[in-house]
């Protein structure tokens, strides 16, 4: 498998929600927002490789449930969709999610590039 260029590579500040939190709805906003502000051409028809890196205070990181990797990817890559980069999740190759403790702000970064077969 080959990767190319970042296709997509932002920082999205604010405290970091899945959809078992009551706060997610801001948060898939906050998410989408940023996403909007890329052409969906820079993704059409493409298959992605996609790194999410999340950094939780250390108070939120190591609660049972909620923080889980797959749930702050779902809510990612439903942003993405949502945002109309692409049409479906399936698209999405290759997959990496990494939380890391932090006493600073909560942020995500969110990068993708091609998958290329």
């Amino acid at each position: 498998m080959m990767m190319e260029q970042k296709l997509i590579d932002l920082i999205i500040p604010g405290p970091i929600s899945t959809k078992s939190s009551n706060t997610h709805e801001d948060w898939s906003k906050s998410l989408e927002s940023k996403l909007h502000s890329i052409s969906s051409l820079t993704t059409h028809g493409r298959w992605l490789s996609i790194e999410i890196k999340v950094w939780i205070s250390n108070k939120r990181i190591h609660r049972i449930g909620g923080m889980d990797v797959d749930n702050i990817a779902k809510i990612t890559l439903d942003s993405i969709t949502h945002s109309g980069l692409i049409r479906d999740d399936s698209l999405v190759h290759d997959l990496h999610v990494t939380k890391y403790p932090t006493d600073g702000p909560e942020e995500m970064m969110l990068s993708a590039k091609e998958w290329i077969l």
